[in-house]
């Protein structure tokens, strides 16, 4: 795509109508355009596709990563490989094949300057070429550049590295905190860290909690990203986390535009605070860019908010993976979220750390007791009166009417720190 190929001014808080419909017209007439063209059916790139108005907006078909991950990064990147900064590659986490993209620098990490000075080194995680985003963000700012990756691997040289080094910042996936702030209380790196940012999951309240206990001086943010966006970061955090539910708020992008569809009908879904929806990202951050979206289909279930942010845009939180994270039962559907609400009501008991696996004829919960001497069975009967299923329904109500197998209750076992654990589980039999 050369230089000049998209429109690069944008509203201060979301991609404009006028912006979408320019955006459209230019992969149409891209010779790089050929994914859009197919998916809109509009023929070779003479061909033309004019949106006059919001509702043809939201007949533009949307796609998913399964309609990208059978092309080769090339074919759909809108630059030629001597432009291309590096390659991201998907988590994986859905057991489908990961999802190979090009991409340019990362912008928009100018919101972590609200929140830490980053005058010493930081730490990073070390996701292939993760670290250098943040060396080249901090370089732009003039701010110390010393970052130390974080291996997964080989935590204990990493922390070790980053207490000498005097790093006070650090920014990891969900999943490696405990490991990582075990080998920080062993150094007294975590007294010292004063600004942690995480990612790659929804955060618990008892994963919170730890993380205030062993980082008692560090401001706390959630960053919410992807590696198909191109500037990864879908939403901008619009406060710390302070312990107060939701835990992570976030609001779009200037250089997004977001929508919400019904996960079972794909129907538009109004955006006023309350509603929930899978998400659709309009996502163009400028010039140079590999592949710009256009209403795709994330994968994730959020719920817009009541809008307390400084920002005049959508505000909203993620429930989850909209295919992960949801189970339709008879007459209702059985949300992660739900049942980790439902374990908070016995936070004196357990924590809210739990996996549901779903077999053809029952439903076992691994949780996470505070006590040797637990009634696992005795606990099963109270979740079910606990977790609801819908407005008005509990599980305990389907199980009296025959509808649901009883839970059956079990001791989760540790993390091991390596991958985010999945809280529905769908065993195939």
């Amino acid at each position: 795509m050369r230089k000049g190929d998209f429109v690069s001014k944008v509203v201060l808080d979301m991609l404009s109508f006028k912006e979408r419909r320019n955006l459209v017209e230019r992969v149409i007439s891209s010779p790089k355009g050929v994914f859009y063209r197919e998916l809109y059916g509009v023929g070779d790139k003479d061909a033309s596709l004019s949106i006059t108005s919001e509702e043809e907006w939201r007949t533009l078909p949307s796609f998913s990563k399964d309609e990208l991950i059978p092309i080769h990064m090339l074919d759909l990147s809108f630059l030629s490989p001597r432009d291309i900064d590096h390659v991201r590659a998907s988590s994986g986490t859905s057991g489908r094949a990961p999802l190979f993209t090009a991409r340019t620098h990362v912008r928009g990490l100018n919101y972590r300057l609200k929140y830490h000075d980053f005058k010493n080194p930081f730490l990073a995680f070390s996701v292939p070429l993760m670290p250098h985003w943040h060396e080249l963000f901090l370089r732009e700012h003039n701010l110390n550049d010393n970052v130390i990756s974080y291996d997964p691997r080989f935590p204990e040289p990493s922390i070790e590295l980053a207490t000498i080094a005097g790093a006070d910042g650090a920014s990891l996936f969900l999943y490696h905190v405990r490991t990582a702030g075990e080998l920080m209380k062993k150094t007294g790196l975590n007294e010292k860290i004063r600004f942690l940012e995480i990612t790659g999951e929804v955060c618990s309240m008892s994963m919170y909690e730890y993380i205030k206990e062993t980082f008692p001086n560090a401001t706390v943010v959630q960053s919410y990203g992807a590696s198909e966006v191109e500037d990864v970061h879908i939403g901008i955090p619009c406060k710390p986390m302070d312990g107060t539910e939701p835990l992570a708020v976030y609001h779009q992008k200037a250089s997004h535009y977001l929508e919400l569809t019904d996960p079972e009908t794909g129907e538009w879904v109004e955006p006023v605070p309350g509603a929930e929806g899978d998400l659709l990202i309009t996502s163009y951050p400028g010039e140079p860019c590999a592949f710009p979206l256009i209403r795709y289909r994330i994968g994730d279930t959020v719920r817009l908010l009541e809008n307390d942010c400084e920002h005049n845009t959508l505000t909203f939180t993620v429930l989850g993976r909209t295919e992960m994270d949801f189970l339709k039962v008879e007459g209702g559907i059985l949300k992660s979220e739900e049942v980790a609400r439902a374990l908070r009501l016995f936070s004196s008991r357990v924590t809210d750390d739990f996996e549901l696996h779903k077999f053809e004829n029952k439903i076992e919960i691994y949780i996470d007791p505070k006590s040797k001497s637990f009634d696992y069975q005795r606990f099963a009967r109270e979740l079910e009166r606990a977790v609801r299923v819908g407005p008005f329904n509990t599980y305990r109500d389907g199980v009296d009417k025959g509808l649901y197998p009883p839970f059956v209750c079990k001791k989760i076992a540790p993390q091991d720190g390596l991958k985010k654990r999945k809280r529905i589980v769908i065993h195939n039999q």
